[in-house]
């Protein structure tokens, strides 16, 4: 009996030492800059936590010997875990930080084109000088645009407080088609509202992002539908909720795109969309402050019929 325990114990010492000395050289290597060699350490990490798994197995005739090492392969198998979150983590980051170069990149490119073009003499011709100047205000207010909404993200991104409370719903539909109108109208779109719910009906949520939400998917519609196409809001009562759809005649979003829809800097027409402007992080934004909400948002769409989106608030 005594020298079963102290292979056990001797088991488990080699066993810790080894870990330790393993987590000791994956935590040095992860935390150097630059580290990108994951699928290595997850490979050894995965082998080691294989090895515990039959040392488990060994030792269970020992009941205190088994629930140790099964105490110890749980800890094992939450690092492994880590490790694939950190990989997953490491690759998102680098694919955002790639997408926001690319994204600034074209701004920053027409910018730098209409000073030069107009350094080099434009300046002084009044027939096209004002037209470089509108580029480079434009492509410049692109930028702000871009900066704002990373900002934007950011911060929901790292669990952005809310200010719940009581809002009457229809006045701030109302409100937001107030400050949207003059985008509509200079598109040539009607956008109008199909009240379901009378005016005394209020949401419990953070009203200012509500309208963000309900101004980014407004905002959205317009860029893709046609002139003379209409975007409709509308609510409607669901027991002890209110839903609210916002709705367009437009371009519409082929089916193998739908589920892509609100990732960062996602288009489905990449050229299309640079050209009609936008950060690529509007719906992005949308779905965040829904979640924030615990609140899902539902899509709908066909190809030239347009799109709805939908979503619930509580009442």
């Amino acid at each position: 009996m005594f020298i079963s325990v102290l292979l056990i114990n001797k088991g488990l010492l080699k066993g810790l030492n080894i870990v330790g000395g393993f987590a000791d050289r994956i935590r040095t290597d992860t935390n150097t800059p630059g580290f990108n060699n994951y699928d290595e350490k997850i490979g050894e990490f995965n082998s080691l936590y294989q090895e515990f798994v039959t040392l488990e197995k060994k030792f269970s005739v020992n009941r205190e010997s088994a629930e140790l090492y099964n105490s110890f392969n749980k800890s094992l198998k939450r690092t492994l875990d880590e490790l694939n979150n950190a990989k997953i983590i490491k690759v998102n980051r680098n694919e955002f930080l790639g997408n926001v170069t690319h994204e600034l990149r074209t701004p920053i490119f027409a910018v730098q084109l209409s000073l030069e073009t107009l350094i080099d003499g434009a300046v002084n011709d009044p027939a096209v000088n004002l037209t470089f100047l509108e580029k480079a205000l434009q492509q410049t207010n692109r930028m702000t645009e871009l900066v704002d909404d990373l900002i934007n993200i950011s911060r929901l991104e790292a669990g952005m407080k809310l200010s719940k409370r009581y809002f009457p719903v229809n006045k701030l539909i109302n409100d937001t088609i107030t400050e949207m109108k003059a985008l509509a109208v200079r598109k040539q779109i009607s956008l109008t509202f199909e009240q379901g719910t009378d005016d005394e009906s209020s949401a419990f949520a953070d009203a200012v992002r509500i309208k963000q939400v309900l101004m980014n998917l407004i905002e959205n519609a317009t860029k893709y539908t046609q002139a003379q196409g209409k975007i409709i809001i509308s609510t409607s009562r669901a027991g002890k909720s209110i839903n609210i759809s916002v709705a367009d005649t437009g371009i519409g979003i082929p089916e193998d795109d739908l589920p892509r829809i609100f990732e960062r800097f996602y288009r489905v027409d990449k050229n299309r969309s640079r050209d009609m402007g936008g950060s690529g992080l509007g719906l992005s934004i949308v779905k965040h402050i829904l979640e924030l909400h615990n609140i899902k948002i539902e899509v709908s769409s066909e190809v030239n019929k347009g799109t709805k989106f939908e979503f619930s608030l509580p009442a």
